[in-house]
């Protein structure tokens, strides 16, 4: 059993149910240098890191929105 209910992180417009990147994954290098994945799923983007699992959110995934140009 998960230690966390699986959280995703949903900007407000932007439809990523059915979208034509679900299922990519995007690398980020943290700011200790430790590889994150953050994955496009039809619920949101989800980030690898344990603060993620705490918030539904992050940095890295937030970096990843941001390069999208996804508000």
């Amino acid at each position: 059993m998960a230690k966390f209910k699986k959280k995703y992180l949903k900007p407000k417009n932007f439809n990523s149910e059915d979208h034509w990147m679900v299922g990519f994954k995007w690398t980020v290098v943290g700011s200790k240098g430790n590889n994150y994945s953050v994955e496009l799923h039809d619920k949101g983007f989800e980030c690898d890191c344990i603060g993620f699992g705490f918030h539904g959110y992050c940095k890295h995934s937030k970096q990843i929105v941001k390069k999208l140009g996804v508000t």
